[in-house]
């Protein structure tokens, strides 16, 4: 599955009533699945159900328990009518589970047929059917599943967890007009009285969450075949195949590289993607990927979208390999999947750097280093929330084991382990595991086995200490050069384990690791080289490494000429390391760094340290090289560097950043990194919003948010004209959203009006709803005690609005507004939610409760803005006094 941003569930980790999971039993094991479905329709949301489940007892000696022998129990969430049949089977079921019992127990390598009729009206999760766009009126009728990681249960009679897996046989029913996808291979179709059935075949054993069938009014965009496999791409009817097509088209190549690049043939008869409105972010179901309608791009949504599109492109057909071919026991092995995806995400740009027409078309090094500082910004992040072990058995919800730990946490692990073994034993070492695993459940001790049989190294403390422990080496340097010796000194010490041990906040999971190590809430010291390597001005390189072992600092050397003065620096060049960096160096290196480096990681460290250092004479060193900065990434990470320093300087650079920026990859970061209230700030962002072409939507959205943020009474019309224009919603209401969340930033009056009365269903596009409630609640925090009483009761409402993403903002906008009579009316909703997700819900309770005051007192707010905008001009009043001494 992909790691989409709009992921709402991971606001903290175990909470403290958290107890180990463990993967179920498996005497007696389900092998196939023969599913018969049958929709009379696509309006009334029923499904009828006949599932033969084959049971197979293959151990090599029976269990002495004969309970373990003659019973077995299947998920199933709220089926009707269900009935059980089967030689010498009876059964119970409680709404949750169907209890199976047998007159007899099982003997050795025996199998037993059940099956399962039932009838599923709107199931909550697993199966989602098409919900209107009033707005739009827009009405393409269709079904389609979404699993992950325990959904499945909500429509299909099934042990709901990896460890099983099954193959299948499909039959689908339903009105001829509608085409009907599922797993695995078409064998045949038939059509009568107005009904077609659809037969499919899928031989590989396959686990719950990536079972998967969709039917409905689709659009399909054939791409050919890729070594006699079919590729096919589907969205619901409207869609533009030429959207289609350019969201999709590098497709058949990443296959012909994925297989290539892990050594193992692609597995799959075809591979076909279907796009609608229903699915989270992306899923890896087997042969058959799903996908959120919003990875559909129009020509001006590709410009920012297209390279996200291709990373989710190849994340998802990682999965191929690690997660459909190789299924994870349970879900504490979850990175084994996800990281692996991931990873390959950002690989897919460091290996097609072998390929030149690849890199002169589409890629660079820079675009690979860039993707793994992503990667680890995103990790480290979340370990200000929280620190968890990779591999932890304690979670209150499988949904917990998918967040930023296992997605790029995981990744940086993988790449580590990669550059330790080499590229030969690593490939090696992955082929390896492939082939032994394949159709077999694997876990983490396994790709360690396989890792280790290639390289010939003991990587027990590698996976001690950055798998099986929490957290990340901190390291803080201290620079030192003598002119007189030409000897460069640097201290480097690891300091996490002291600041996790000190640090409460980072304790809440002390007891995460499944292991038990690290049980009282620290970080370990970790074992890695770091390598550096200095320039000088004679253009000689120097190399030297600190090896850390045991112990938390160590201290290198370099000697140079006497003659000779360092020029650059470079910390990890080849980015071997997951690890955060401070040391201040002098300003020369560090400009020439920034200025010269040939790894953006080390310019972007560059600039950071330049820019901490508050020097002016440093900012306008960076003023002047950042004009010359070739790589988006590098630009968009030094205006964030400027944005939170908020001097009068570090200002105006980041306006004329803004001003220069033409790359629609960097423009939306940028104008984010500008969410402050200056009055340059407000002329850049309406220059922008006056450039003669369209705008690309995000960019649009953020600049319109931006514009808001400076308050200024002249702005509100501008803002209520593109909030109503229908020339400017955007795809997907990317620019609608943005106009309207702004308007609630606006603070005024007429905009918490407009919005007051376009946050309900049907008043604006489904789309944008979300961000409409979002501006609604923090402009009520500026109005009169009146206006935000009225805002509360419309936000309370929409709490058990049918759309899920409008619900998870008023639940947002509840506790942010600390709207504490919500509370009942929050726990109602929890029937609204699956079992996996109602911990999210559970968390967000907790957060109301102990919620404080919704705001300061305006006059507060009010008061601190008033006192920056003195400071900022005092600033500037300092600095062009400055200026002018020098001129003198």
């Amino acid at each position: 599955m992909s790691n989409t941003p709009d992921n709402w569930y991971h606001l903290n980790f175990a909470s403290s009533n958290a107890v180990n999971q463990y993967a179920p039993n498996t005497v007696i094991e389900p092998v196939h699945l023969d599913i018969c479905l049958k929709l009379d329709d696509l309006e009334s949301n029923i499904l009828q159900g006949k599932v033969t489940l084959t049971l197979r007892y293959n151990k090599p000696t029976l269990v002495k328990s004969e309970k373990e022998r003659s019973s077995l129990v299947l998920n199933a969430e709220e089926f009707v009518n269900v009935q059980v049949s089967g030689e010498g089977v009876s059964h119970t079921y409680d709404g949750h589970h169907i209890q199976l019992f047998w007159e007899s127990p099982f003997k050795v390598d025996t199998e037993r047929k059940v099956v399962v009729t039932y009838i599923v009206d709107d199931p909550v999760a697993g199966l989602y059917f098409q919900k209107e766009d009033p707005f739009f009126k827009s009405n393409p009728r269709w079904a389609i599943t979404d699993h992950e990681p325990e959904k499945a249960r909500y429509w299909l009679p099934t042990i709901d967890y990896p460890a099983i897996r099954t193959t299948l046989t499909w039959e689908i029913t339903a009105p001829s007009e509608y085409v009907s996808l599922a797993n695995g291979s078409l064998v045949s179709e038939e059509t009568a009285d107005g009904f077609t059935t659809t037969h499919w075949k899928l031989d590989y054993p396959c686990p719950s969450y990536l079972v998967c069938f969709s039917v409905g009014d689709f659009v399909c965009v054939d791409d050919g075949e890729v070594q006699g496999i079919p590729i096919k791409y589907y969205a619901a009817k409207g869609a533009d195949p030429a959207d289609i097509s350019r969201s999709f088209d590098q497709t058949p190549a990443m296959i012909k590289w994925l297989q290539e690049r892990v050594g193992v043939t692609f597995p799959w008869t075809k591979y076909y993607q279907i796009a609608l409105p229903a699915i989270r972010g992306a899923m890896e179901n087997i042969s058959l990927v799903t996908w959120a309608d919003r990875y559909i791009l129009d020509k001006v949504n590709a410009q920012e979208r297209k390279y996200m599109t291709d990373l989710v492109n190849i994340h998802e057909m990682a999965h191929t390999y690690f997660g459909d071919l190789l299924v994870i026991r349970h879900f504490e092995h979850a990175w084994l999947k996800e990281s692996w995806a991931t990873y390959i995400e950002s690989c897919k740009y460091f290996f097609f750097l072998f390929s030149a027409c690849w890199l002169e078309d589409h890629l660079s090094n820079d675009n690979f280093s860039y993707e793994m500082l992503q990667n680890q910004i995103h990790y480290f992040k979340e370990c200000e929330k929280y620190m968890r072990p990779i591999v932890t058995r304690k979670y209150d919800s499988s949904w917990d084991m998918f967040d930023m730990h296992t997605y790029p946490g995981g990744a940086w692990r993988i790449h580590m382990l990669r550059k330790r073994l080499g590229d030969e034993a690593f490939w090696a070492a992955i082929k390896l595991y492939i082939e032994t695993f394949s159709e077999k459940t694997v876990q983490t001790s396994d790709f360690q086995t396989a890792l280790e049989t290639t390289s010939g190294l003991n990587l027990t403390r590698f996976f001690d200490e950055w798998i099986y422990s929490k957290g990340y080496p901190k390291i803080k340097g201290k620079y030192s050069y003598e002119k007189l010796t030409g000897l460069v000194k640097i201290v480097l010490t690891q300091t996490q384990e002291n600041e996790a041990n000190n640090n409460n906040n980072n304790n809440n999971n002390s007891n995460n690791n499944s292991n038990g190590n690290n049980g009282s809430g620290g970080v370990p010291l970790f074992a890695f080289d770091l390598d550096i390597q200095i320039s000088d001005n004679k253009g000689n390189v120097h190399h030297t490494t600190a090896c850390f072992d045991r112990e938390n600092t160590v201290t290198v050397f370099v000697q140079l000429d006497k003659e000779n003065s360092p020029e650059t620096l470079r910390v990890d060049p080849e980015g071997k390391i997951l690890f955060a960096f401070e040391m201040p160096v002098d300003q020369e290196v560090l400009v020439n760094t920034a200025k010269s480096s040939k790894d953006v990681l080390n310019r972007i460290w560059a600039y950071r340290e330049l820019i901490k250092s508050e020097s002016k004479i440093a900012l306008k060193k960076v003023q002047e090289i950042i004009k010359d900065e070739p790589f988006y990434g590098v630009r968009i990470q030094v205006a964030n560097n400027l944005s939170s320093l908020q001097s009068h300087l570090s200002i105006k650079i980041l306006t004329e950043i803004l001003d220069r920026e033409q790359d629609p990859l960097a423009l939306s970061s940028i104008l984010n990194a500008c969410q402050f209230k200056d009055v340059r700030v407000r002329e850049s962002v309406l220059r922008f919003l006056s450039r003669d072409y369209t705008l690309p939507y995000r960019a649009h959205a953020s600049a319109l948010l931006v514009l808001a943020i400076q308050h200024n009474p002249e702005d509100i019309s501008l803002l209520l004209d593109v909030a109503q224009d229908q020339t400017k919603i955007g795809q997907y209401s990317l620019v609608r959203g943005g106009a309207l969340e702004a308007l609630g930033y606006h603070r005024s009056l007429q905009g918490f009006e407009y919005l007051i009365n376009h946050v309900e269903y049907g008043t604006e596009p489904t789309r944008a709803r979300p961000l409409a409630i979002e501006g609604l609640a923090y402009s009520a925090q500026w109005q009169e005690e009146r206006h935000k009483k009225r805002a509360e009761e419309v936000i309370v409402s929409l709490l058990r609005d049918p759309d899920p993403n409008v619900r998870a903002q008023a639940v947002s906008s509840t506790i942010g507004l600390s709207i504490k009579s919500a509370h009942t009316t929050m726990e109602s909703i929890r029937y609204m939610y699956s079992k996996d997700d109602q911990t999210w819900l559970d968390r967000r309770l907790s957060e109301l409760i102990h919620s404080g005051s919704s705001t300061a007192p305006q006059c507060s707010k009010e008061y601190i803005e008033k006192l920056e905008e003195r400071i900022k001009k005092l600033e500037a009043r300092l600095e062009d006094k400055d200026d002018a001494q020098k001129t003198e």
